[in-house]
């Protein structure tokens, strides 16, 4: 059965990457399905696990094997932004309801002379959500001050950006500037530039981790058509860089038991301020 399974997660990859067809969907797998094309990670969560999905935060920073020791969760990935020369969070995080980390409380980027122009954009950045819709649990992509749909309430959230899908959002969440000429004057995550990337996704309920270390470096709008490729409904960007990071426990597959991805080459993960956690 096993070797069943992992050759349909085999032909679902081969077909994904060969042809550029949306995937194929296992319908009723309860298992989470991972791909892996030279360091580009699709790992899909299928929302018939029913897998208990909120943020983790920390007080002081963290590594994210240490999350997931503490846990003892499936899978743990990286999540927002941070500052790490103060610890002080750059991200909203909701968890049950409850604001726990404010970036309103970092001093140093709300007194930044260069910011305050644009804090309004800023704090409105993207984020995804876990919803209770009248008992039935549901995720969302949307900007911070959005109202959730008609019917749900926000029980967790945790925010990063900018929006990756169906609209690429690097200026309308200040991310890139450009000046009158188009020459980019301002690329506060490398958007621009092939780097390490950490992005979660969702379609027909199934959640998506998209994970690309350093051997398959992306740039934002390279990950913009894998999320096309992958026909995802909404896909955010979370911290990428050093920063990304994924511990999963794995499941019967030897290929993909026990493994760990983090963006530097000699294993040297860094500490984090919030991560996402799937049990």
């Amino acid at each position: 059965m096993k070797k069943i399974l992992s050759l349909t997660v085999l032909f679902c990859a081969v077909l994904f990457f060969t042809t550029g067809a949306c995937p194929v969907r296992c319908s009723g797998c309860k298992n989470i399905e991972i791909t892996n094309n030279k360091g580009l990670y699709i790992i899909r969560i299928p929302k018939e696990r029913n897998s208990k999905v909120y943020p983790y935060v920390t007080s002081l920073l963290t590594y994210n094997n240490e999350v997931f020791k503490q846990t003892k969760a499936e899978l743990v990935i990286n999540a927002g932004y941070f500052d790490p020369n103060n610890q002080k969070t750059s991200s909203y995080v909701v968890i049950d309801g409850k604001t726990v980390l404010d970036p309103k409380t970092n001093k140093s980027l709300m007194n930044n002379q260069a910011l305050m122009p644009h804090l309004d954009t800023i704090l409105n950045r993207t984020e995804f959500r876990v919803l209770d819709c009248k008992g039935e649990t549901r995720y969302d992509i949307a900007p911070h001050n959005a109202r959730a749909p008609f019917k749900c309430s926000i029980v967790h959230s945790i925010q990063a950006g900018p929006m990756i899908y169906p609209d690429l959002k690097l200026s309308r969440e200040y991310f890139v500037t450009k000046d009158e000429n188009g020459k980019v004057t301002r690329d506060s995550i490398t958007a621009l530039k092939k780097c390490a990337r950490t992005a979660i996704g969702i379609k027909d309920g199934d959640i998506y981790i998209i994970i690309a270390n350093i051997y398959h470096k992306l740039t934002l709008p390279e990950l913009y058509k894998v999320c096309e490729d992958l026909c995802l409904e909404k896909a955010m960007n979370f911290d990428g860089g050093g920063s990304t990071s994924l511990n999963y426990k794995g499941t019967g597959n030897p290929e993909y038991k026990n493994f760990e991805i983090t963006s530097d080459k000699n294993k040297n993960a860094r500490k984090l301020k919030s991560f996402l956690v799937i049990e």
